[in-house]
Formats: C-alpha cells, structure tokens, sequence
C-alpha cells in the first residue's frame, strides 16, 4: 500500500472520540455551550452539519514521538504537511503555506520555550529543533527563502534550551531572543512605542514590531497555574516587555486577551501551529517530568481563541484521565478573548477535523 493510500484508509473521525469530547460541552461554563462539529474529508455532504466560522485541523499519530521524546522527523512532515493542505483545500504543501506567507515576507516564528531548561539536555526538548525543520521545508516549497526566517523568543537563554542554535547574523536562518536573558538586556530589545493594554501598557518585542512581517505562533500545549492554560493566546506573554504584570485574576482584565488584541500581534499573526507532540497536563508553565506525555499531535488554524478552546479540551481529557479536576474555571481569558472579538471559543461555531494518519 503507498504512502497516500494509507493516509486515505486511516483518515477517521472516531465517533466514540466524538461522544466523548461532546460530553466535555458541561465543562465549558465558563466558555460557551454546544458541542464541536466534526467533519471528514471523505465523508459525504450531509456529515457537515454547521457551517463553522472557526476550523481547526487537527493531525495525530502515536508514531511520531517517543516518551523519551525521541522525533520521527519523516512522519513529523507528513503531518504538518497534511495538517496544512486539509486546512487550506490545497493540494500541495507549497501551495497551502503561500495561504499565509509570501516570499516577499519576513517570518518569525514565536516559539514557547519558558522553563523548557528543566528539559535541557534530554531529548524532551527535540520536538523543537524537529518542528522547526518541518515548517522550514514547506517554507522552502512556497519560495520563503531561510534568510528571511526568524525563530525566536523572549531571550537567547530560553531559546537555546530547546536545542536550536542561536544565529544572529542575516543571510542565514536567524534564531534570537528579545534580550540576551530572561531578565537581561542586549539583543533588539522592545518597541521604543507602548500600546495600551487595557489600563495598563506595554512595549512589543522588536522583532516582532520592525523585523518582520508576518507572524507565526508556535505555542506548545500545557497547562498553567493561574490562567489554567499556556497556549496561542498566552504565548504573546513572551512577545511584551513586561508579562509580569498580567497575572492577576487568572491572566484577565487586562491580561491575556488584551495582550493579543495589541495591533502589531493581531494584524501581522497569520497562523496558529500548535506544537503538541508532549503535552504537560499538571504543573505548567514549567515542564514537570512526571506530567509531561506524548499526546503525538499538531494542529493548526488561524483562530487563537478557537485553538485554546480545543487546547483546554485536550488537556482536560487527559487530567480526568488522571483523576485531576478541570482547568476551565482557571481559564477566563479564553473567555474573555473572544468578548474582545479575537475569536471564538463557542464550541457550536468551531468545526474541528481530527485527521488520523495511523
């Protein structure tokens, strides 16, 4: 059987899946009623039931990593690559990826990499460097040239925890932090401008404000102490000056949403691709080893809002897994995020397709 036809056969929409994630609807008080719509892409058109304003594609296989955290970097790209062309309708990978960037384009990549220096020097951290390799090999397919790339984060420090080279010169791959270290300075620093953020305000990275011109969030699926998720709408936490001072009331008025709804991180953000090879289910945002799992998933989508809603839903489903309580009465600025308009979080108006490729 060739590759294609095995992706065929095994694309599935699990109906006991469906059930069950139907029954999460009495856990999501806090954000809408309803349930998800599923559909499959080789079901027929009576399986689309609502016509979703927020889709969300998301690609699982219990191949792709190991516990020990080992990639399978083959697999890995035919994931993303299928996750991206059931999302856009295109058939080719380049053609999926010139949805959102263009080779006129300076992309930066916003990795999530706090506390990962727990994991440094494991392998836990190579779902990074592998997942960056994937998104660099489409980008080369849709002419984005790797000198016009930038990885980076809020420091060189928390960055090179996850296994990526810090490079700073251009005409190459360039992978940098904001500021040299979490807490220090060098590197190009914050926005000489401050956006309001609710009654407070803050400065954007420069990387993000004047390098380049089209953002994709690359957050990572865990949880949190006090805004029960660090997912693509926290992850801009590590895009401002001063994240510090957004923690209270779970990361709500003004936190979370406010913080995305900032201009520069609204307009130029064109995809959400979330990184959910491992997933820590209790003690985020650092990454306890006793709680980290291999979940073997990506999925990407344009809503922010709509993609922590599965998010939450995914992350739940593992704690009651394990006895634990939910993370939704944490989870406010999910809420609170689609109040300001950034998406959508009410699980009538997000059509999710679960791609299975074993």
């Amino acid at each position: 059987m060739s590759s294609g036809d095995r992706r065929d056969s095994h694309q599935s929409i699990c109906r006991r899946t469906f059930l069950r994630r139907s029954a999460m609807g009495a856990l999501g008080l806090a954000l809408a009623d309803g349930l998800l719509t599923r559909t499959s892409s080789h079901a027929g058109p009576a399986a689309t039931t609502v016509r979703a304003r927020s889709r969300v594609v998301l690609v699982r296989d219990n191949r792709v990593i190991e516990g020990s955290g080992k990639v399978h970097q083959p697999l890995l790209q035919e994931m993303l690559d299928r996750a991206l062309t059931t999302l856009t309708g295109k058939r080719t990978i380049g053609d999926a990826w010139a949805q959102f960037v263009k080779p006129g384009d300076v992309v930066g990549l916003k990795l999530n990499a706090n506390s990962v220096r727990q994991l440094r020097g494991s392998e836990q951290t190579a779902h990074f460097p592998a997942l960056t390799r994937a998104i660099l090999s489409g980008f080369d397919k849709a002419g984005i040239a790797e000198e016009n790339v930038v990885v980076w984060e809020r420091s060189d420090e928390e960055l090179a925890a996850t296994g990526l080279s810090i490079q700073k010169e251009p005409g190459a791959l360039r992978a940098l932090g904001t500021r040299a270290s979490r807490r220090g300075s060098g590197g190009p620093g914050f926005s000489a401008e401050s956006f309001p953020v609710g009654s407070k305000s803050s400065r954007v990275s420069r990387i993000a404000s004047e390098m380049c011109s089209a953002l994709i969030n690359v957050p990572v699926l865990k949880d949190h102490g006090i805004t029960g998720i660090t997912g693509a709408l926290k992850n801009h936490y590590g895009s401002i000056d001063n994240p510090s001072r957004y923690h209270g009331n779970h990361g709500t008025h003004p936190g979370v949403a406010e913080i995305n709804a900032i201009p520069v991180i609204r307009e130029k953000q064109r995809l959400v691709l979330f990184d959910a090879l491992l997933g820590v289910y209790n003690g985020g945002p650092r990454w306890p080893r006793q709680y980290v799992w291999p979940y073997g998933g990506i999925f990407v989508g344009t809503d922010p809002v709509a993609m922590d809603a599965i998010a939450l839903q995914i992350l739940d489903e593992k704690r009651r897994s394990e006895g634990m309580g939910s993370l939704i009465p944490r989870a406010g600025s999910v809420k609170a995020a689609a109040a300001l308009g950034l998406g959508t979080a009410d699980r009538d108006q997000i059509d999710l397709i679960e791609v299975t490729i074993r």
